[in-house]
């Protein structure tokens, strides 16, 4: 998945839940930090992943194009 969608789950939860206010504090976070992320000035967080049901892990993929 790609963060652009795992954002995109989050914008459908945050609706679902009836706002940011109300999403935020179901999970335990600020409303802003919720906004922050919306609206790309902050990362996704592990709390935000497991709350719509995502794990964040970090991919390295080998260069195709050799050593730097």
């Amino acid at each position: 998945m790609t963060e652009a969608e795992a954002l995109e789950r989050l914008h459908q939860s945050v609706k679902k839940a009836g706002g940011q206010k109300a999403w935020a504090q179901k999970h335990g976070v600020s409303p802003q930090f919720v906004c922050d992320v919306l609206h790309g000035r902050r990362g996704l967080t592990e709390t935000i992943c497991q709350a719509i049901g995502l794990i964040r892990e970090t991919v390295y993929r080998e260069n195709i194009r050799g050593s730097v």
